[in-house]
């Protein structure tokens, strides 16, 4: 992955050094994106642009560049192509415009950084025409080489960033950018032996100062003057930076991934062979000082149809128990028609004691829009809430429950009728005879006559 590193230039200029990743750098081939390099005898040293036809690409090309016309530097040519004849094959101590060209073979794979202003919103050149930004690198002999001298404009035109930057209550909005070679990979491809390298023509085959740094530098235009269609311009030095050649950092990574606990996501740092925690406290105690903290910037899109829109930004602050991953759960607003949705997470490591920053990215892209749509799945489970009957069966009074032990003596449980039942042993007893006369009776009584006598004279008995 790519890495930034952002150091303040002035009050509202900010650099962003992109470095290339070392495991996959981005590497572009001389067939396809061109290179010249001018010698410049002013300065003993070398200039390096990429043409003019892939200057949308590149964005550092002859045309908005500007050069070192002597030896302290405080004076500059804006090298305009547009012209008739353009400054360097009016110059002597330039190398002239059929010679600039580079002719690889076989063409090489060159891998490239970038470098990024950012201008603060409402920015204005005051006291200055423009501004000119040097990416400046040590050849052997300690001969500042340009990799880059793009000559910025005051009445050029910088790109809007649609997602500015803010650092320190200070909010960046618009920027320009381009591509410089990689240092770090042009002095390990280095090879006297080598002529057909990027490294060995732009030092003049001496190679690169050992473990050598970027300076990078802004120069102020306080006067323009013009003379004969060409432009010279006066400067003074606005500030200088040095840089590494690589990334340090490069065993620190952002991490973004689905949570086995739940439905949500984690974010955090992730350091090779170490912890974050012990990776912050590492910085914070460097000699030259550091008082770190943590941001993370969350930008979700949706993708509808073959459009990514984005849909939430969130940022999110920590300032300790930096192992504790943040817990993130997206809302996807177009869940019913999204293909699929993106978390680009943005690792920015703060360093309140100069403003300097790290940054780290990754990015999640998922296809379960639906799990993470404005309402949750729910399971439906009839009547919420759930009001629930509780029966008590009160068991028939019929005996079965009684249960008979021996008074308490011994240790035997007592036992119900039905068990006793159960162990009742029935024996049958078969007879050949039986009687059908049992306890009979005979008894005698006297009988008593009366006479009656009827109401019509008559006599009954």
């Amino acid at each position: 992955m790519e890495s930034s590193k952002f150091i303040q230039i002035s009050d509202g200029i900010l650099l962003e050094y992109i470095y290339t990743s070392q495991a996959n750098p981005t590497e572009l081939n001389t067939a396809t994106y061109p290179i010249e390099i001018m010698r410049d005898g002013h300065t003993q040293g070398s200039y390096l642009f990429n043409t003019d036809s892939v200057s949308a690409e590149m964005g550092n090309y002859r045309d908005i560049s500007a050069v070192a016309i002597n030896k302290n530097k405080t004076q500059y040519a804006y090298l305009d192509t547009d012209i008739g004849v353009p400054y360097n094959d009016f110059d002597p101590e330039l190398t002239d415009s059929t010679n600039l060209l580079q002719t690889f073979v076989p063409e090489q794979n060159i891998a490239y950084d970038k470098i990024r202003i950012h201008f603060i919103s409402g920015f204005t050149f005051t006291g200055y025409d423009g501004i000119i930004f040097e990416t400046l690198v040590p050849r052997r002999d300690g001969v500042m080489l340009n990799l880059s001298s793009i000559n910025f404009l005051k009445t050029d035109t910088p790109v809007f960033n649609p997602d500015p930057v803010l650092i320190n209550d200070n909010l960046y909005a618009t920027y320009i950018e381009w591509r410089v070679p990689s240092l770090y990979f042009m002095v390990n491809q280095f090879s006297a032996a080598t002529p057909n390298g990027l490294g060995y023509r732009l030092t003049e085959a001496q190679g690169f100062l050992n473990t050598p740094t970027i300076t990078f530098k802004a120069t102020g235009i306080y006067e323009t003057i013009v003379d004969n269609s060409y432009s010279y311009y006066n400067v003074e030095e606005i500030n200088a930076v040095t840089l590494p050649n690589r990334d340090i950092y490069d065993n620190l990574y952002a991490s973004v991934v689905e949570s086995d606990g739940g439905d949500y996501f984690e974010l955090t740092g992730k350091v090779t062979g170490s912890t974050f925690s012990n990776f912050i406290d590492q910085l914070n105690s460097a000699a030259s000082g550091g008082d770190y903290i943590v941001f993370h910037e969350i930008n979700v899109s949706e993708q509808i149809g073959t459009t990514f829109v984005k849909t939430s930004t969130q940022v999110f602050s920590q300032t300790t128990n930096f192992d504790n991953p943040i817990l993130f759960r997206p809302i996807i607003l177009n869940s019913a028609v999204a293909a699929s949705f993106s978390i680009n997470y943005l690792l920015r490591l703060y360093n309140r004691a100069d403003n300097t920053q790290i940054l780290k990215q990754a990015k999640l892209t998922s296809f379960d829009v639906k799990k993470y749509g404005r309402r949750l799945m729910k399971i439906n489970l009839g009547v919420v809430p759930t009001v629930a009957n509780v029966y008590n069966q009160v068991a028939p009074n019929d005996g079965a429950n009684i249960i008979v032990n021996n008074g308490g003596a011994g240790t035997a449980p007592g036992q119900t009728s039905d068990q006793i039942v159960e162990q009742l042993v029935i024996k049958t007893k078969y007879v050949t005879s039986f009687r059908d006369r049992l306890n009979v009776k005979a008894a005698i009584s006297p009988a008593k006559i009366q006479t009656i006598t009827e109401t019509d004279g008559s006599t009954t008995e």
